[in-house]
């Protein structure tokens, strides 16, 4: 059942969504809609992204794809930087190296704060994308980042300490990419801000021609971000305040932990809950599938996997018993989640 806040009027959210896919496959990024608008979803959620998964599987061609939507040729919007110097691993002076780098990636990144907190920039999407990370800059620009952003503002980024705390800009995105298959650092700081989606282990394909893109509405892409708590419990309202005990599988996952004693924060539910209201458009869509209730399993299950489960890894790997109670829960509906779980029990 298709259910939208304003029927009539035209969604310029799901034609954006629409045209990434389209973009991403003209770049040869050979993958399901899903994980694409997954990462969008991601985006408009926290402020903090990171993409980890195998080594030329689109993770950074994505990015690239992102920025032609929304920025077009605005390069002086968008960072697209090497975060560690790989081809020096080798040299008897990758600790000067790394040095360098990390310098010059983090005055690169101050110097869109900067922009970006312009008054005639209010408007303007700007974007860092941090690509090839180690667990050296994982650690700098995401998990000491986001453990700032509690606060909504820094006071160290990089190896810059500053003197008086300087607000993150609303209207940055603060993106990394990892060539790693076993992410394994869920640290509840990182995770906090951050979504990590783990890319699907696919090819990038030869292109060796791609459209030009005419930029979509910055304006609107930021109207859609929705984080203020009361609004994103009035979309879900909306739109799912029709249905029986639309969240069901949500809240057992969450009272399968409290059982358990399972260190738990009150805030992981908002966050999920954030990222439910992202995954329908601002006048009420469904942006991975048009139906509702299609839309909403697709959603949770993402949801569920990339939020909800990450906090309690260490509980799912030494608990023999919450495996299968989380499988009773999630399997057959929810194979993303199932997935996560089965991963991490293999490994216990």
């Amino acid at each position: 059942m298709l259910r939208a806040i304003h029927p009539a009027q035209p969604d310029y959210e799901t034609e954006m969504v629409t045209r990434l896919s389209q973009a991403a496959s003209e770049a040869g990024i050979c993958l399901d809609r899903t994980a694409i608008v997954n990462f969008y979803v991601a985006l408009k959620s926290k402020p903090l992204t990171i993409l980890t998964g195998s080594e030329q599987s689109g993770k950074i061609a994505l990015v690239q794809c992102l920025t032609r939507i929304l920025l077009g040729g605005n390069c002086e919007q968008c960072q697209i930087m090497l975060g560690h110097p790989w081809s020096f691993e080798k040299s008897d002076n990758v600790a000067l190296f790394t040095e360098v780098q990390l310098r010059f990636n983090t005055d690169k990144l101050l110097c869109l704060i900067e922009e970006a907190w312009q008054p005639e920039n209010a408007h303007r999407v700007f974007i860092a994308c941090v690509t090839r990370i180690s667990p050296a800059e994982l650690l700098s620009f995401f998990t000491e980042v986001a453990f700032q952003l509690r606060h909504g503002q820094l006071m160290r980024l990089g190896d810059v300490h500053f003197f008086e705390p300087v607000p993150f800009p609303s209207n940055l995105f603060l993106i990394g990419t990892m060539d790693t298959q076993n992410f394994d650092w869920w640290d509840p700081d990182l995770l906090s801000q951050t979504t990590v989606i783990q890319w699907p282990k696919v090819g990038l394909l030869p292109c060796p021609f791609q459209k030009r893109i005419t930029p979509t509405g910055e304006r609107e892409f930021l109207r859609s971000c929705l984080r203020n708590r009361q609004a994103v419990y009035h979309r879900i309202h909306s739109i799912l305040g029709w249905q029986r005990q639309p969240l069901r599988p949500l809240f057992q996952v969450e009272a399968l932990f409290r059982a358990h004693a399972v260190p738990f924060l009150y805030s992981v539910i908002d966050e999920t809950m954030i990222y439910l209201a992202n995954s329908w458009s601002r006048l009420g869509n469904g942006l991975f599938d048009p139906s509702t209730s299609h839309n909403l399993r697709i959603a949770l299950d993402l949801a569920i996997a990339q939020i909800l489960l990450p906090r309690a890894v260490e509980a799912i790997r030494s608990m023999a018993v919450l495996p299968e109670q989380l499988q009773a829960i999630l399997a057959g509906k929810y194979p993303r989640s199932a997935a996560f779980v089965s991963s991490l029990a293999d490994q216990g």
